[in-house]
């Protein structure tokens, strides 16, 4: 895995959160930087199943600063995933289109469980949690409270509830310090919306309660500094504290007016208003379960996502290579790759194109699964060349391949995996070529219909734009008809891949039309 940036935005419904996070070849990883903007989406308009006018264009505005803070940091990629505020509602699929048109980034809008899944992953892997233990882990959110129960390394359950501080907040409208009623009216509330999940949790051994949002942070802060532990103020991850503790805080808080909260020691001015709400969830949920003990874990979604997208990365260099560990040629290739400088994002994407052509076309070719090994390996080499030169990186590729000396190939499967990298753009095999010329009937014909599939999926992937989401492919008698399917118009992206079409024309002796879905 080449080293790269990734960005990684979380829209939550009170606070946009963006991580800019270094992985290098080791797969191993560093925060470079992180930043959050109080967008206060769902403020107006949460419990009415709208984006407010006014928290809409916040949010615009603050994904304009962080897409211009994204191409500041240099990121090669971003992932940017919204929660309850957007997928609830009835606007949110116009923000997330706004979002694309005038900050262009594009938003991924996931469910509850799926939200509470990605929190689980950035719990287990930021803090120890207990084996042999059931372990609460809540994140309390805006618009939802995401709920996870864990054992031995495994989540037993993922729930998610329309129950966030915002929501709470909204449907409550507190007086300043809340009043005796108003606090009784949203425990009530509270109560009627956890009901039938605490029948379910009860089912647990539950001893422990992880929080993984900016409220139990902020309490564990105000805690620690109240029992004189700077260092843990600020360092809470796995910071833990008594039920007793969290209540003596939480009776100071709600007592408080909003002047009296902001000036306590630990107290974040943005969760000012929303720590009473989440404070009345965790009371709640302390009281009903019997909860001995509370942890903050300050790894959350945003550190799910990037431990995600770590895996994803190593599960596709495995499905496109195998298991580099056990086979020496996909290792030998992967290295060679790495030692090259190979562009991986753009080179799996067209090993995938490649492979997805190759088995589509199936029926009209006499090859089979090893021979589309060596299209993959093709593939991720083919750009291997731009190492030495830009100008004539095919010819370059080529070469380097032919004096690699990889392990686990003979010198006759080199020869024709450097002739498909040599004919992946420019001009076509012809007898004039040595290296072309010294192969076999079969060999030749191979190397023409992988370069020539290899041509198409390159261009799919022009620019490394990863435009081009899969394809399907309808042949006849007389034609190979493409209908690539993608998000936005991908003109260039046909239109270059037509222009490198004649090779595999040539090699299946059809005419291929390529076409983008809906159009």
């Amino acid at each position: 895995m080449q080293e790269k940036r990734l960005a990684i935005i979380d829209l939550g419904t009170n606070t946009f959160h963006l991580m800019i996070a270094r992985i290098d070849e080791r797969e191993d990883f560093s925060i470079e930087e992180k930043f959050k903007e109080s967008v206060k989406l769902g403020e107006g308009g949460i419990n009415k199943g709208e984006i407010s006018e006014k928290a809409f264009q916040r949010g615009i505005k603050a994904l304009k600063k962080f897409r211009k803070l994204i191409h500041t940091k240099r990121a090669d990629e971003v992932r940017a995933f919204a929660t309850s505020a957007i997928r609830s509602a009835s606007n949110g699929a116009e923000f997330v289109q706004a979002a694309k048109r005038d900050a262009g980034i594009d938003i991924r809008v996931i469910n509850g469980n799926e939200e509470a899944s990605l929190i689980y992953d950035g719990v287990r892997n930021g803090v120890q949690l207990p084996y042999e233990q059931d372990t609460l882990i809540i994140d309390i959110g805006g618009g939802s409270v995401e709920f996870i129960v864990s054992r031995d390394g495994k989540p037993q359950l993922l729930r998610s509830l329309p129950l966030g501080a915002a929501r709470l907040l909204e449907a409550v409208v507190p007086d300043d310090p809340i009043s005796t009623y108003q606090l009784d009216n949203a425990y009530a509330l509270v109560r009627k919306i956890l009901e039938p999940l605490v029948h379910e949790l009860r089912e647990f051994d539950l001893k422990l309660m992880v929080g993984s949002s900016g409220s139990f942070e902020t309490l564990g802060a105000m805690i620690a500094l109240r029992n004189e532990d700077v260092l843990s103020s600020g360092r809470l991850n796995s910071y833990r504290f008594s039920v007793e503790a969290f209540q003596d805080i939480f009776g100071r808080i709600v007592s408080a007016n909003r002047d009296e909260r902001l000036a306590m020691s630990g107290m974040e001015a943005m969760r000012v208003d929303m720590i009473v709400m989440a404070g009345i969830i965790i009371d709640s949920l302390v009281h009903e379960l019997e909860i001995a003990e509370l942890m903050v874990s300050a790894y959350a979604l945003k550190e799910g996502i990037l431990f995600r997208y770590i895996e994803e990365q190593k599960e596709r260099i495995h499905k496109l290579l195998g298991n580099t560990a056990r086979n020496v040629r996909a290792k030998a290739v992967k290295n060679l790759a790495e030692k090259y400088n190979y562009y991986e994002g753009h080179s799996l994407k067209v090993s995938e194109h490649g492979s997805s052509l190759y088995n589509q076309l199936a029926h009209l070719h006499p090859f089979g699964k090893a021979e589309e090994e060596v299209l993959r390996y093709g593939c991720l080499l083919h750009d291997i060349g731009h190492f030495i030169n830009r100008s004539g990186h095919h010819k370059h590729g080529q070469y380097i391949i032919m004096h690699s000396g990889l392990s686990g190939f003979s010198h006759d499967e080199l020869v024709v995996l450097g002739n498909i990298v040599r004919y992946h753009r420019k001009s076509l095999p012809t007898r004039d070529h040595f290296h072309y010329k010294i192969l076999d009937q079969r060999s030749r014909y191979l190397v023409r219909l992988l370069a020539g599939i290899l041509r198409i999926a390159d261009n799919f992937d022009r620019g490394g734009r990863g435009r081009i989401n899969g394809f399907k492919v309808h042949t006849d008698q007389l034609t190979i008809r493409i209908e690539v399917q993608a998000e936005v118009a991908v003109d260039i992206e046909i239109q270059c891949a037509l222009d490198q079409k004649t090779l595999l024309e040539q090699v299946l002796d059809r005419e291929i039309l390529i076409t983008q879905a809906g159009n």
